[in-house]
Formats: C-alpha cells, sequence, structure tokens
C-alpha cells in the first residue's frame, strides 16, 4: 500500500510542476497588431446602369451566338469545297485517261493494225493530218 502512495504523491507532484510551468511563461503579444478594416457600403445601381449592361449583355450573347453560327458556316463551305475540288480532280484524271485511249486509237500503228484485221490496205498519201 505504501508503494501505490508513493506513486501517487509523485503523480500529483509532478502535474503540479508541469501546471506551473504553463503558467510562468508570459503569454507572448503579436508584434504587428491587425489594422481592423471597414467594410465599404454597398452602392445600388441606377437604372440606367442597370439597362446598360443588361444591354451589353444581350449584344455579346447575340454576338457569340452568330460568330458560332458563322464558324459552322464556313467549316461546312469548306467541306463542299473540298468534294468540289475532289471531284474536278477526278473528272481531270477521267479526262486525261480519254485523251490518252483516243490518242492510241488513232496512232498509225493501231489504224494499220484495224486495216490488215479487215483485209484493207491503207494508202499515205490520201492521209492527211489536221490538227487544231
Amino acid at each position: 500500500m505504501i508503494i501505490m502512495a508513493q506513486n501517487a504523491a509523485e503523480q500529483l507532484t509532478v502535474e503540479q510542476t508541469n501546471e506551473a510551468a504553463q503558467i510562468a511563461q508570459p503569454k507572448q503579444q503579436p508584434i504587428h497588431t491587425p489594422v481592423p478594416t471597414t467594410l465599404p457600403n454597398k452602392i445600388t445601381w441606377s437604372k440606367f446602369e442597370k439597362v446598360l449592361v443588361s444591354g451589353c449583355s444581350l449584344v455579346l450573347t447575340c454576338m457569340m451566338i452568330m460568330l458560332v453560327a458563322t464558324k459552322i458556316s464556313v467549316t461546312n463551305t469548306q467541306h463542299q469545297l473540298q468534294n468540289v475540288n475532289a471531284n474536278i480532280t477526278k473528272v481531270g484524271s477521267s479526262n486525261t485517261s480519254t485523251r490518252q485511249v483516243i490518242n492510241e486509237l488513232t496512232s498509225q500503228s493501231h489504224l494499220e493494225k484495224v486495216a490488215q484485221k479487215n483485209g484493207l490496205t491503207i494508202s499515205n498519201t490520201d492521209i492527211r493530218n489536221v490538227n487544231k
């Protein structure tokens, strides 16, 4: 029992010394004291300002919508232009290949082959070349 009483007494003295140390330390004051700020008074908007802000907002919204619509229109037009250019290229290559076939069919060697195949003869003195 005596041992328990000594432990309790030791604990009591340790707690008292901790409290005394906390009390003995002076509280530190901040170096700079904060300056109290005053809240500004709310300023109400006049009728003219409200109309002006509403009008500007409406004009800005309309301009944004028109900008998006114009961009969509430009994109669609660019797609149509690409399609037309692709068709032009396709027709150009078709024309080139058709000209090549015409040149092959009207060549002198081809005409001679067709004439021999059908049992005809070609007289070179009667042939004239006409160019545009």
